[in-house]
């Protein structure tokens, strides 16, 4: 039952012009900053090389990039999840899935894994234009990976978080802008913390503080449990949400 979800969604997404919009500006977006990165890079050459330990091409351009498309997120996660549960409710079918023989848990990983499933096109084609740095040098692959790993993670969280707002609001509307404002807290709430170097209280709860060294190549179990414990977390409430609602019928 969950494809069935999951193939609903896929259609939804995709038959209107919403989610081809979107796409498209992201990729605008991410491409128009690959270029400049790349183009910066090439600038400071001359100046890297003077260096004893310059940094590589993974660090300036790969590390921003990964970032860039993460606030990017902060955007898009709550455009694509708001009608998740949300637009159900407010078309008046969501009695409809309530009446179905499917469990809660297939529905909400259905609804979450089609908002991933968009997501993760954005995800392939920031990865191929990273790949592309391959053909003129060296990367630093075990570098590329984690990044690539970090924006996974971060996408799964995000996408988790959205839908959790979309099952808590009655209105698409008011569902973008309670999970807008989760994730961007989540994203700034430890910036003071960038410039002391003793962990705040925020530190835990950053999502800017545990996507960094992702990106910039180190792996840490902390960090992806992190993400892995977001998920799992929103989705678990997602469910409960959703049965509570139901047993109040």
């Amino acid at each position: 039952m969950m494809r069935v979800v999951l193939r609903r969604e896929w259609h939804g997404f995709f038959r209107g012009p919403s989610a081809w919009m979107v796409l498209a500006l992201v990729q605008f977006l991410v491409a128009f900053q690959f270029l400049s990165l790349v183009e910066q890079f090439e600038a400071a050459l001359p100046r890297l090389a003077r260096l004893a330990q310059a940094p590589g091409l993974t660090e300036l351009v790969v590390q921003p990039l990964m970032m860039m498309v993460a606030m990017l997120l902060l955007f898009v996660v709550p455009m694509l999840s708001m009608s998740a549960i949300a637009g159900e409710r407010r078309s008046n079918t969501y009695c409809l899935w309530q009446s179905a023989p499917i469990s809660l848990r297939a529905l909400v990983l259905g609804k979450w894994l089609g908002i991933v499933s968009v997501l993760a096109l954005i995800w392939l084609t920031t990865a191929l234009l990273c790949l592309t740095l391959a053909w003129g040098t060296e990367l630093d692959w075990k570098a590329l990976l984690s990044a690539l790993l970090g924006l996974a993670l971060f996408m799964l969280a995000t996408s988790a978080i959205g839908l959790l707002f979309s099952t808590l609001a009655s209105l698409p509307a008011l569902a973008a802008l309670g999970s807008f404002t989760c994730l961007l807290f989540l994203w700034v709430c430890d910036w003071s913390g960038q410039f002391d170097e003793a962990p705040t209280v925020f530190t835990g709860l950053s999502m800017m503080a545990h996507l960094q060294p992702l990106a910039r190549g180190l792996m840490d179990t902390a960090d992806i449990g992190y993400f892995l414990v977001l998920t799992i977390g929103a989705l678990l409430l997602s469910i409960w949400r959703l049965d509570g609602e139901r047993r109040a019928l």
